[in-house]
């Protein structure tokens, strides 16, 4: 997700459609080879942590190199927010820190090129 790879069916439609229409204004027609993709599963487990990791998606704390990390009281007030118990909290945060640490990795391999 972090590199741009990871989107939703509906989003891929807009984009097509927005290319086509834009096409169309020259009239150009696009042609599309098609497009076989690898699809990205979660295990039931990990999906309540990938949500709040989605929902956490305006809390990225951003320097003059980009991305440094997440606001970490930001992501307090959203895991307060989706009601996770108490019990859980740990252990959904440090889930967040691993996704968080996954993708700003990704970043920066995407920004070197690499």
């Amino acid at each position: 997700m972090a590199l741009g790879l990871v989107k939703s069916e509906e989003d891929e439609q807009q984009r097509r459609e927005a290319a086509e229409e834009a096409a169309a204004v020259m009239g150009l027609r696009i042609r599309r080879a098609p497009v076989i993709s690898e699809a990205l599963y979660l295990w039931p487990e990990n999906v309540p942590s990938w949500n709040l990791f989605q929902a956490m998606s305006t809390q990225w704390m951003v320097g003059m190199a980009g991305a440094t990390g997440l606001n970490y009281p930001g992501v307090e007030v959203v895991m307060r927010k989706a009601r996770v118990k108490r019990r859980d909290e740990e252990r959904v945060f440090h889930e967040i820190q691993c996704m968080e640490r996954a993708t700003l990795s990704a970043w920066r391999e995407k920004t070197d090129g690499k």
